[in-house]
Parts: C-alpha cells; sequence; structure tokens
C-alpha cells in the first residue's frame, strides 16, 4: 500500500514538474515471465520513471550508499531497492537479484551501473546478460532520453521508450567474451531506442 500510496503522489509531482512521454515498441502490460528492464540512467527520477510507466512494483539494484541513511534504507527497501557493492564482486546482491527473478518478480538494472552527468551511453556492465542467462528471462531495453539529451529539467519533457524484448540469451555465464557480446547487443538495443 505504501508503494502504490507513493508511486501516486510522484505521479501527479512528475506530470506537473517533470512531464514524460511514453514511448513503446511492445505491449509491456503482458509481460508475465521473469522480466528485467534494462535502461540508461541520466537522473534520480529513472526508476520512477519506469515504475509509473509500468504500474507495478520493480526491484531495482540500487548503490550501497545510499542505504547508510537509516530513514533513507528503510524507505529503499520498501520500495523495493536491492543494494549492491560497485565496486566488488556483491554476491549478496546477486543472490538477492536471482531471488526476484525466480520469484516471477521485475528487475530494474541500469546498465551503465552509474549516471551519466552528460546524457551520453557510458560503457555497460555485464550484470543483466548474466542474470537474464541464469534465470531464462527475458530483457526488454528502456532508453530514457531528456529533452536536451543531456540532463532532465524542470517542466522539460522527458521521452521513456521501451524496446522488443531480447530473449533466449542462453550463454556460458564462465565466459567473459560471451557475456560481453551479449552485454553490448543489449547496449545497442537501449541505443537505438534515442
Amino acid at each position: 500500500m505504501l508503494y502504490k500510496f507513493l508511486l501516486n503522489i510522484m505521479k501527479v509531482f512528475l506530470k506537473i514538474f517533470y512531464p514524460y512521454e511514453i514511448i513503446k515498441s511492445y505491449d509491456i502490460e503482458r509481460i508475465n515471465k521473469k522480466t528485467i528492464i534494462c535502461s540508461n540512467h541520466v537522473s534520480n527520477l529513472d526508476a520512477i520513471f519506469i515504475c509509473l510507466v509500468l504500474n507495478c512494483k520493480v526491484y531495482f539494484l540500487a548503490k550501497k550508499e545510499l542505504f547508510k541513511n537509516c530513514l533513507i534504507s528503510y524507505f529503499l527497501k520498501k520500495m523495493g531497492a536491492i543494494s549492491v557493492d560497485r565496486g566488488n564482486n556483491d554476491i549478496n546482491a546477486i543472490k538477492n537479484a536471482l531471488n526476484v527473478l525466480n520469484s516471477n518478480k521485475i528487475l530494474g538494472i541500469f546498465i551503465e551501473g552509474k549516471r551519466s552527468k552528460n546524457g551520453e551511453f557510458l560503457r555497460p556492465k555485464s550484470g543483466a546478460a548474466f542474470l537474464a542467462s541464469e534465470t531464462n528471462s527475458i530483457i526488454i531495453p528502456v532508453c530514457i532520453t531528456p529533452e536536451n539529451r543531456k540532463k532532465i529539467k524542470l517542466f522539460s519533457k522527458t521521452k521513456i521508450n521501451f524496446g522488443v524484448p531480447i530473449e533466449n540469451l542462453k550463454l556460458d555465464t564462465k565466459s567473459y567474451k560471451e557475456i560481453r557480446i551479449a552485454t553490448e547487443h543489449i547496449m545497442n538495443e537501449i541505443r537505438k531506442l534515442r
């Protein structure tokens, strides 16, 4: 109930101050299997935009630094955020992400691992490809594009473009080459959406 309540408040707030346009290449309301929402990352509002479009709970991976404050940590956990240590191979975060997918819930990953300060695409991380292959999940590429293509600004429209799902990623997850090729493919699908 808290999740829905906060989402409804944010919906009104964003419609007024940070308007957005949704572009869908696929009927995302029909998602009924293990799913990873894989997006670029340009602002602190990105996760909220995606949750509003899907109108359901998305369990996003979030940097551990956000969980240092007890109040913020409580709020993030209630919203479904999963703490991840970006500087190390965070086994606990991987286990939590696998649990989300194996429970047929939706996982959210910002493929670049951090926010882009100038709107340009950054080098992608391999977590999404690994998790999709391990759990036989589909990946839905998403591109968030500010009006000026750099930063989301007050009263400027942001486009949230959902692409066609990437399915059947069956990789040798011990092969760095296979994971990198799949990761670049996902990132290219996101780039195309801009």
